[in-house]
């Protein structure tokens, strides 16, 4: 009889102790779980932040290069065609700038509606400043008078709007 009450007293403490158990596992189990899930959000959270930031950095390292291509300086410099009328000339130098704008024209999403608002009355002024140049020259000009136009009228800016444009850019990027 003494092992008897002795298993039987085993039996009711080992039930006993995991009764305990299961009801504290029941108790503390949601506090785990929560704990883990905040945890988990906390890390979204962080991946998220670094890849935001990631697509920021991106987004004015994409817009200070399209600032440069699309420099007078530049765009004339690559497309430069001794063959080439004004007119035509002046034809592949817009579509240039509109084809890097375009290329470029997402990024919006990534910066401030101030440097996008730079950026885009930079190509604006651009394409006018190509335009204008083309008309005010005779007809019997040449290629090089159309490009030493548009250089001299840049020069003679108080402030070249390209140079402003990569400074605002800069700027927002390191702010």
């Amino acid at each position: 009889m003494n092992y008897t009450e002795f298993f039987a007293q085993l039996f009711i403490l080992t039930f006993g102790v995991f009764a305990a158990l299961v009801l504290a596992f029941k108790i503390i189990w949601p506090k785990i779980e929560n704990y883990h899930l905040k945890i988990n959000a906390i890390n979204q959270s962080k991946l998220l932040t670094k890849e935001n930031l990631q697509l920021r950095y991106t987004a004015y390292e994409r817009l200070i290069l399209l600032v440069h291509r699309i420099a007078p300086e530049q765009i004339m410099l690559r497309n430069h065609d001794p063959q080439l009328s004004i007119g035509q000339f002046r034809q592949i130098l817009i579509a240039e700038v509109e084809s890097e704008f375009n290329h470029n024209f997402t990024q919006q999403l990534y910066v401030s509606d101030a440097a996008w608002v730079v950026v885009k009355d930079l190509k604006v002024n651009t394409v006018s400043l190509l335009r204008n140049t083309a008309k005010a020259l005779p007809k019997d000009s040449t290629l090089d008078q159309f490009v030493g136009l548009v250089l001299q009228h840049v020069k003679e800016l108080d402030v070249n709007p390209y140079d402003a444009a990569l400074h605002i850019l800069k700027n927002e990027l390191t702010t």
